[in-house]
């Protein structure tokens, strides 16, 4: 009877169950992952996972770290601007990248080790800011250059994957300015000033849209959203069951505003490029009056119950797919994964732009579009389609 050989405890134990929390708050939310889902993907106990860290909100800030150590390694490469978006792009597109927990896991931070851990991070964009100039036009870049799940989910080859993000990337880095001069704040996404709508159910989702955006959806209780809308809490219950029902309501409807207007444009011209520009000007103009509702698209879908996701994520597949088909018009070098990776590039990177050009809605809609078409690489107006 042979021994059993015993089972060593990998030398990396950390590092995997950092990459694994990072994963997780990717794919989940940071609240709806716990340490014991954590500990049971690496394979070892909750109580061997607290050992290293001293619990979730420990794993986030390590995740955060990582997902910065490759930025350091990204924009650590050569000094001018092909190759080091060459490099950035390779780097950020690796299996196993870090995955984007910074965004939404930072207000889950203590504030002391999120404003350490944000100066590191913006230190780390620092190379690439001097190649390539202005701030707003760095964070586009970025922008770009994070969105490499776009071309996975898309199963772009690597190298392929490769060479559009930085041709995309090295367009935005040819607009010139997109905002010279002034400081990149993350502003609020607004106060709930202006009219507030007469009917209870449509006054408590402007309330809850702007709520969630601010303070993300677990900070926001139903009490939060009747006390915004002016409502009582029986009656918002009235409207909405859960607060879920609320995300998934804002969700639809917002997606079914981008279908009817998509539809209008599609119905406007014969020319593909034309329409293509419309479509583009379409997202702009309901990015920058309804942005809140649309960043809820990207961010917060994880919380919609699986059940409603399935049908949320066809509609949003349906829309996506009509750029498609545009863009391959457009531009028919591309294969139809390339164009599907690069409409959603282009969709994720103008939503997360909005906060980052000018406050006034025509320097938004200007600096959108022309983010658009860079990642698009089209031309603006009703050109005809590339030969």
């Amino acid at each position: 009877m042979s021994e059993a050989v015993p089972q060593r405890r990998p030398r990396n134990r950390k590092q995997l169950i950092v990459a694994a929390a990072a994963r997780q708050f990717e794919r989940a939310g940071f609240h709806d992952v716990s340490v014991a889902d954590i500990a049971a993907e690496v394979g070892v106990s909750a109580s061997a996972l607290y050992r290293h860290f001293s619990g979730k909100t420990g794993l986030l800030a390590a995740a955060v770290e990582q997902e910065i150590e490759l930025l350091e390694l990204a924009y650590g490469g050569p000094a001018g601007l092909p190759g080091l978006l060459d490099h950035a792009a390779r780097q950020l597109l690796r299996p196993d990248r870090a995955g984007s927990v910074w965004q939404r896991g930072q207000v889950f931070l203590e504030p002391d080790r999120a404003a350490e851990l944000e100066a590191r991070y913006l230190a780390a964009l620092e190379p690439l800011r001097r190649a390539v100039g202005g701030e707003v036009s760095t964070w586009a870049v970025h922008s770009v250059l994070t969105t490499g799940r776009a071309f996975e989910r898309a199963k772009v080859d690597r190298d392929r994957a490769q060479e559009l993000m930085v041709a995309a990337a090295m367009a935005i880095a040819g607009l010139g300015d997109l905002g010279a001069g002034r400081s990149v704040v993350r502003r609020p996404t607004g106060s709930g000033a202006g009219l507030r709508p007469a009917s209870r159910r449509e006054a408590a989702l402007s309330a809850a849209v702007r709520l969630f955006a601010e303070r993300g959806f677990h900070a926001v209780g139903m009490d939060d959203i009747g006390a915004a809308a002016g409502i009582s809490g029986p009656t918002l219950y009235h409207h909405f069951p859960r607060k879920s029902a609320v995300l998934t309501h804002a969700i639809t409807r917002c997606l079914d505003a981008m279908q009817f207007d998509l539809a209008g444009v599609l119905s406007s011209t014969s020319d593909p490029a034309d329409a293509l520009e419309k479509a583009l000007a379409s997202l702009v103009r309901i990015n920058v009056a309804q942005g809140d509702a649309l960043a809820a698209l990207f961010t917060e879908l994880v919380h919609v119950p699986e059940e409603e996701r399935a049908p949320i994520r066809r509609m949003q597949q349906d829309y996506v797919d009509e750029w498609v088909v545009l863009l391959v018009a457009c531009r028919p070098e591309l294969t139809r994964a390339d164009a599907h990776a690069l409409v959603r590039s282009a969709q994720t990177v103008v939503n997360a732009m909005r906060l980052r050009l000018a406050p006034d809605e025509e320097g938004q809609r200007d600096g959108l579009l022309r983010i658009g078409r860079a990642v698009l690489g089209t031309p603006s107006g009703s050109a005809e389609p590339r030969k």
